[in-house]
């Protein structure tokens, strides 16, 4: 984990949608999807359920979110 992948996260939750935080970001939307699968695997939480219209934060999510805006609003 590092920095990049939880404001990456951040963005896609704030957004609604990984296409939408991916342009937000500068970044292409399968890179960004890399990024937060392997967040999802190295914490073993499913972040978002992936949806027709966009995404939508679990309950884990929230609170994984939650403390990871705290920690990067702190660096």
């Amino acid at each position: 984990m590092n920095i990049q992948q939880l404001k990456c996260a951040i963005e896609v939750w704030k957004c609604g949608s990984i296409s939408k935080a991916a342009e937000r970001l500068y970044m292409n939307q399968p890179n960004l999807s890399r990024m937060l699968k392997a967040l999802e695997d190295e914490f073993h939480i499913i972040l978002f359920y992936r949806t027709v219209s966009g995404v939508e934060v679990t309950q884990e999510g929230a609170l994984f979110l939650k403390e990871a805006e705290k920690l990067v609003d702190n660096t």
